[in-house]
């Protein structure tokens, strides 16, 4: 299995495949809500529809068309302000992150969050609020699953003394590092490790990721102060940040790249995802794994199991073991009450 910590410089955006002919173009969605989106091409933004025939027939997808999406759209008045055109056509998608949609959803649909880009940045805050480590693990897997690049960036590391407090933090994150992610100790208070996060962004296309209140918009707003993204602080009665990003949108980057900073989000349910492969966007999992008795070893009840001896042995955290029983068991749970369905399509 190929590993997806962190990739190569592509920021494809913005570059056509095929010529506009006849009033038909190629473009970038850069933002998507409802029915109505904006796409870029060559530097110009249209406002553009969604065809009526793409919405018809069973929807599994929450959203047609989503931020990153390459779209074929024909144009109905090009000397409007701005032009706008009808979205004819979703073209395939190299990859995309996406989870399960709202609960209510009864597990059927799917919320891609975005699609065609580099890596996803999985932003924490070590304080106000704490941090979600489960939620770390899902997204990370996420992005093996769909072959992204996954970043993790840890944020207002100003709010934790020095001393035994950071030791004990730097522990639990490092060993996402251990593993081949690439971690970025942060402050926009400070602005430490700000530059490391330039750098990390430019020249990719990149979907921020993290719960309201960690700092994403602020941290963007340090590294690039012309994005005026809106920040929030947390609620002192829930520890919570407020909703400020309300919906995903590609910003472009003064020194090469894009950024999509998404809303707030405090849970990750990964979508198409059979719970017999979870195991497998586990890698460290990968070799006490060749130790099990069992081929077919789930790493729960069977005797003998490789990896329950490397996390005895403290080879594996408990936590991280945790981490994965707990999505193994959301899964299995989710594929007796809807079947598991996966059609191989990004």
């Amino acid at each position: 299995m190929q590993l997806h910590r962190r990739g190569p410089r592509r920021c494809a955006i913005g570059a056509q495949d095929e010529k506009s002919t006849a009033g038909h173009h190629t473009g970038i969605v850069i933002r998507s809500t409802g029915g109505q989106c904006l796409v870029q091409m060559d530097g110009e933004t249209w406002r553009c529809k969604v065809r009526g025939r793409l919405k018809k027939g069973p929807r599994e997808s929450q959203t047609i068309a989503v931020v990153g999406d390459r779209v074929r759209f024909q144009a109905l008045d090009a000397s409007s302000e701005p032009p706008s055109g009808v979205i004819e056509e979703v073209l395939p998608r190299e990859n995309k992150i996406s989870r399960l949609a709202a609960r209510r959803s009864g597990g059927q649909v799917e919320q891609v969050l975005m699609a065609n880009l580099d890596q996803v940045v999985a932003v924490q805050s070590l304080r106000e609020p704490a941090p979600q480590k489960s939620f770390v693990d899902r997204l990370m897997v996420a992005a093996e699953r769909f072959g992204v690049s996954g970043i993790l960036v840890l944020n207002k590391v100003d709010l934790v003394p020095a001393g035994p407090e950071m030791e004990a933090e730097e522990k639990i994150w490092n060993y996402f590092r251990d593993l081949g992610y690439t971690v970025i100790w942060a402050s926009a208070e400070t602005e430490q490790g700000c530059e490391d996060f330039h750098d990390l962004l430019t020249d990719r296309i990149s979907l921020l990721i993290g719960a309201s209140g960690v700092g994403k918009s602020t941290l963007l707003n340090v590294i690039q102060p012309g994005l005026r993204l809106r920040v929030n602080e947390v609620t002192e009665k829930t520890g919570l940040g407020k909703h400020t990003t309300t919906r995903t949108e590609l910003f472009p980057l003064r020194d090469g790249g894009f950024i999509a900073d998404s809303p707030g989000i405090r849970g990750f349910d990964p979508w198409d995802m059979d719970p017999l492969q979870v195991r497998e966007y586990f890698p460290d999992f990968q070799e006490p794994g060749l130790e099990c008795h069992y081929r077919t070893c789930l790493h729960r009840d069977e005797p003998r199991c490789g990896v329950k001896a490397a996390v005895v042995r403290g080879l594996i955290p408990t936590r991280r073991h945790g981490a994965y029983l707990a999505l193994l068991s959301d899964l299995e749970e989710r594929k007796a009450q809807v079947g598991y369905r996966s059609s191989g399509k990004l």
